[in-house]
């Protein structure tokens, strides 16, 4: 069944054209990754769908067919300015459901009128009405489910403000609203930015479990190849449709290159012989035929559209500092406390030139209090942090609010002038170092009040990679990044090579780039030599042993068991140990089946660290059914 279909769809802003007569077919059951470049327009596609922009008047006219059933919710990267910060959580649900919102409104209004006494006997009516179509918009169900949502995310107070909550609580809100709608259609615009590890493998879990339909924009790469079916991509002012998940898209894409390059090598060697042909004296000149000279003109045109076609490189370079030093920072028994409240507890790591260290831990660990004793803009509370003489660490910021609006990139990359200071000493002109990244000339003098902020994203990154440092930090640097720009940073930070710490929730963009992990826990730091490949399996145990914990929890199994009651006490508790150890069994059988799998592999040195990691924790929990066995036998 078709939810929605349109054709001919074209809009633009000013000079700038996001669609020439695109076309769009949504089915019930897709599950929809949508792909392009920041400011081509993907948030406007989502605004078209919503019906809260107006598409250019065109002839033939646009034409947009929806399903009878076709309704949408859309969830946003960050919960709208119009909440007010004190809002509750609970409450944040209405501002989404105004129809709802009024509806409760009233019935409220109706209740208390009637708890009041009120001898108007059109109240019981209009109450019994009111019920009838709160119960029709699914209003109780609705308000269950989001609530329900949020609980299982860890939201466990309701009624907190969310001027009160971090960027990852609030993006939960989120989540809860758009896995519990009961719309035909979700809109899911970048979910995973703020969130940690855990948290986007149980929102995985819910996109693969879900029937219903979805179109996603993400820069999470896991997330698009694990639950998309089918992909979008906005190119050339067009919507391509391609069958099939992400991974086949990029298979896809991958062969269409390749082809545009033979394409290219086979235009190349008939251009070079038709200009020396065309180059040939005076005599020649006069004899050759119109067809030819027609034929050659062709060629020439064919290899401008197939350039423009081939795929844009980002030219993006970073520069390290000169330091000769091994060892940039040490760290020894560090720790760090806050109001009496330990944030870190004897930390001891050392960062060498050359690591590209990925910082892993869910929010609240403590990530940001160990990035700024490393800059320097924290000292510990104990312990010692030597940093190399004149070290210059450099923060990747992504704070676009702070570019002044009201200027252009000429004026913010040149400071005033046509060229631009590069860390190496030399300069470029603004409008080359510009096109770098994947701009177009002609917007170099527009203000920046005009750019998406995606495409102000791509610019901050213009902005950043200016500077050279001996470290460099990125937060986060992947959120808000479309997929061509971050394969491209990806590759960046493969080659540079100084030293640098990334934390990201981007589980193939850390795969990709870190020769080091740092995984921090209630304090405590995980090395991980090998990167983010050696700690993949220690991070499944490790997902594993919480799954395990929070069954335990639900069947009530706390560590601290109650006095032994009269009666069937003895037997209760029996149950409990038995039923322990059947846990304990099934988590042993998981990691035997992770080493397994890690031993069918090549046999690499990081692969060997899996396993004995995995042996260690095995060992762990062996040692703990042996005592529970005992237990039983005695």
């Amino acid at each position: 069944m078709i939810l929605c279909s349109f054709r001919n769809l074209s809009l633009s802003f000013g000079t700038k054209s996001l669609f020439s007569g695109a076309e769009l077919s949504v089915q019930q059951g897709d599950k929809i990754g949508l792909l392009g470049l920041n400011g081509k327009g993907k948030s406007s596609l989502f605004k078209v769908l919503e019906g809260s922009v107006s598409c250019d008047t065109t002839i033939p006219p646009f034409i947009f067919d929806k399903h009878q059933n076709f309704d949408l919710f859309h969830v946003p990267q960050e919960i709208p300015d119009t909440i007010p910060p004190e809002t509750a959580i609970k409450d944040c649900f209405w501002y989404f459901y105004p129809r709802l919102s009024h509806l409760f409104e009233k019935l409220n209004k109706l209740n208390h009128q009637l708890e009041a006494g009120s001898t108007d006997n059109s109240l019981l009516e209009q109450q019994t009405k009111t019920l009838e179509e709160i119960e029709a918009e699914g209003g109780w169900s609705l308000q269950q489910a989001f609530e329900s949502y949020c609980g299982a995310f860890g939201i466990v107070d309701l009624n907190e403000q969310l001027q009160n909550l971090s960027g990852g609580g609030r993006k939960k809100i989120l989540l809860s609203l758009g896995l519990s709608t009961d719309k035909a259609l979700v809109l899911w615009d970048e979910p995973t930015n703020h969130l940690d590890i855990e948290t986007i493998r149980e929102l995985e879990e819910e996109l693969l479990s879900t029937t219903k339909t979805f179109i996603m924009v993400s820069h999470d790469r896991y997330l698009l190849g694990k639950t998309t079916n089918k992909i979008f991509q906005i190119s050339n002012e067009k919507i391509e449709s391609f069958s099939g998940g992400y991974q086949d898209f990029l298979t896809l894409q991958a062969q269409k290159e390749k082809e545009r390059e033979q394409m290219l090598n086979r235009l190349k060697n008939s251009f070079r012989r038709e200009d020396a042909w065309m180059k040939q004296g005076i005599k020649a000149r006069g004899t050759r035929s119109k067809k030819r000279v027609e034929g050659f003109d062709n060629i020439k045109s064919k290899i401008q559209d197939l350039k423009s076609q081939a795929k844009r490189d980002l030219s993006l370079t970073i520069s390290s500092g000169k330091k000769k030093s091994k060892v940039l920072v040490e760290a020894v028994d560090v720790s760090f406390s806050y109001d009496n409240q330990q944030i870190l507890g004897n930390l001891n790591f050392s960062i060498a030139k050359g690591n590209k260290i990925g910082l892993l831990g869910p929010n609240g660990a403590g990530k940001t209090t160990l990035i700024n004793l490393i800059n320097k803009t924290l000292s510990p509370t104990n312990g010692k942090i030597k940093h190399a003489p004149d070290l210059v660490v450099k923060t990747f910021t992504q704070l676009r609010d702070e570019l002044p609006l009201d200027k252009s990139p000429y004026d913010i990359l040149g400071d005033g002038t046509d060229q631009v200071s590069l860390p190496g000493g030399g300069t470029q002109h603004v409008l080359s170092y510009f096109k770098k990244f994947l701009f177009n000339g002609d917007e170099v003098r527009r203000p920046l009040s005009t750019f998406s902020g995606g495409e102000r994203n791509r610019l901050q990154i213009a902005l950043n990679l200016k500077e050279a440092a001996d470290i460099w930090i990125f937060d986060e640097p992947t959120n808000d990044l479309d997929l061509e720009t971050l394969n491209i940073l990806e590759k960046v930070l493969q080659d540079f090579g100084g030293s640098i710490i990334v934390i990201s929730h981007d589980r193939l963009f850390l795969k990709n780039i870190t020769n080091r992990l740092l995984v921090l826990e209630s304090g405590q730091v995980e090395i991980f030599e090998g990167g983010y490949d050696q700690a993949e399996a220690y991070l499944e145990a490790k997902a594993l042993e919480e799954t395990l914990r929070d069954e335990e929890a639900s069947n009530g199994q706390s560590k601290e068991s109650s006095p032994r009651k009269e009666g069937n006490s003895g037997n209760d508790s029996g149950h409990k140990v038995m039923t322990k150890i059947e846990e304990l069994e099934d988590f042993i059988a998981k990691i035997d089946q992770v080493m397994q799998d890690i031993g069918s592999s090549q046999q690499t040195s990081e692969n060997l660290e899996k396993l004995v990691l995995l042996s260690k924790k095995k060992e762990s929990k062996e040692e703990e059914l042996l005592k529970l066995y005992e237990k039983v036998e005695n």
